[in-house]
């Protein structure tokens, strides 16, 4: 099983719209909505903060997508230094 976290807005209808990418076409998907009420906030105020946006290309977020769905093994580099924040997080 893999998970990816998606967030979307329920439309004034009351239908949940969610766009995925086309490598997902086709595939039998087992979705949990979890609802967390999010106040409404107006583009021009959430432009007016700093708020950094990043826009990916079509090419770019599919490539996103799958390396969520997909995830590399992680090298052994990465693992030591996962066991290095945990010891110095005192988490085992």
């Amino acid at each position: 099983m893999q998970s990816i976290k998606l967030r979307s807005r329920v439309d004034g209808d009351g239908i949940l719209k969610l766009e995925v990418p086309l490598e997902l076409a086709g595939r039998e998907l087992d979705l949990i909505v979890v609802y967390e009420p999010v106040e409404s906030v107006s583009s021009s105020a959430a432009e007016s903060e700093d708020i950094p946006t990043v826009k990916l290309s079509r090419e770019d977020s599919l490539a996103f997508v799958e390396s969520l769905l997909d995830p590399p093994e992680a090298s052994s580099k990465m693992r030591t230094k996962a066991q290095e924040y945990k010891r110095v997080m005192g988490k085992s």
